[in-house]
């Protein structure tokens, strides 16, 4: 399945010859084509991945082995490696459950879900994710609703893509500012819900991206603790916009 978001047709044309592949369009909003991608399709379990991404042949057998593994897993977050094979930061190989901290559980690039842990969860937020108004966080988000449902969520080293690296030094920090940015937004949102550990674990976060710029400071690698800054700084600038807003209804 192949949700276009595109203006032009060369999308449409590049896998118009493909055997197996759906294309359909959806308006702007990554949360608003991977709902209309649930919508759109029946099976018992859906995988994501990005246009940035390159894949083994054996992604979707690996992830069907995964969930086969963990019948209560409701999503599997899978690893990612750079086009010269580094390793990706990410969560270690194990099982989580409510109320373990969703950021950097998985990316939306290599994850997958059970449809009834979707059901359970509710759409993706549609304010969350690249085009979006807050532009980023819609996978974490959703990861933490699965939990928070009552599923557990899977993270597998033995599920691997690559992700292809081309942002330049200034577009990685308006990169992580992004990231805050929705990190701040659906915390707002599940707190205005009522949702206090969203409230902790925000809290915890930022602590932490304090502290390593610091650390990182004091170790002499400034491009390191330059990154922590705008995640901060779009993590409360999320918050506070996302709290001016009525609560989301589900």
């Amino acid at each position: 399945m192949v949700v276009d978001q595109s203006r032009g047709e060369e999308t449409r044309r590049l896998v118009a010859d493909v055997p197996g592949v759906t294309y359909m369009t959806s308006g702007p909003g990554l949360s608003r084509g991977r709902n209309a991608a649930v919508a759109a399709t029946e099976s018992e379990l859906v995988a994501f991945t990005d246009d940035d991404v390159s894949l083994p042949e054996d992604w979707l057998a690996r992830l069907v082995a995964a969930f086969d593994s963990v019948p209560e897993a409701g999503a599997v977050c899978g690893r990612g490696v750079t086009g010269d094979g580094a390793l990706l930061p990410g969560r270690a190989a194990g099982l989580y459950r409510f109320p373990t901290n969703p950021f950097g559980l998985g990316s939306g690039f290599n994850v997958a879900f059970r449809r009834a842990a979707l059901d359970a969860a509710g759409p993706f937020d549609e304010e969350l994710g690249a085009g979006a108004r807050f532009q980023a966080g819609e996978d974490t988000d959703m990861l933490y609703r699965v939990m928070r449902a009552g599923w557990a969520v899977l993270c597998s080293d033995d599920v691997t893509v690559t992700h292809h690296e081309w942002r330049r030094a200034g577009e990685e920090l308006r990169l992580h500012y992004r990231y805050g940015l929705g990190a701040g937004a659906q915390t707002a949102r599940h707190v205005a819900e009522g949702d206090r550990a969203a409230a902790r674990i925000a809290r915890a976060e930022a602590r932490m991206h304090l502290r390593w710029l610091l650390v990182n400071a004091v170790r002499l690698r400034p491009r390191a603790a330059l990154l922590q800054l705008p995640l901060v700084t779009g993590l409360v600038i999320g918050y506070l916009r996302r709290r001016r807003q009525p609560a989301m209804r589900r």
